[in-house]
């Protein structure tokens, strides 16, 4: 529960700061940190077969608004006018109404050994 506050305390400050810097062009970045491949679907589907297991991934979308709907089952991203939607719960991070091509993967390197 403590890993799910801070995904989205994370997902909120970033997305306040890229809401506020690419309103004027239609297209917002969100920044999505330490998220396991074991818990990210694209379209209901497993992302499987990457070499880490933990990534950032950067999200290129439009969004002039955000909603944020937070419950028991966690947590919903809405963006608008692009429709796409970011799910935060106790199993992962689910991504819907993206295509391929907005977004970006960069590899989480721990070098703390």
């Amino acid at each position: 529960m403590k890993r799910i506050s801070r995904v989205i305390a994370s997902i909120l400050l970033t997305t306040i700061v890229a809401t506020t810097v690419g309103c004027g062009t239609g297209g917002t970045d969100i920044r999505l940190e330490g998220v396991s491949l074991g818990t990210v679907t694209m379209e209901g589907k497993p992302v499987e077969g990457l070499p880490s297991d933990k990534i950032n991934l950067l999200l290129s979308v439009s969004a002039r608004e955000m909603s944020i709907a937070s419950g028991a089952d966690g947590t919903v991203l809405t963006l608008s006018p692009s429709g796409a939607t970011l799910e935060i719960n106790s199993s992962g991070v689910s991504i819907r109404g993206l295509k391929p091509e907005q977004i970006k993967v960069e590899w989480v390197i721990n070098n703390q050994e």
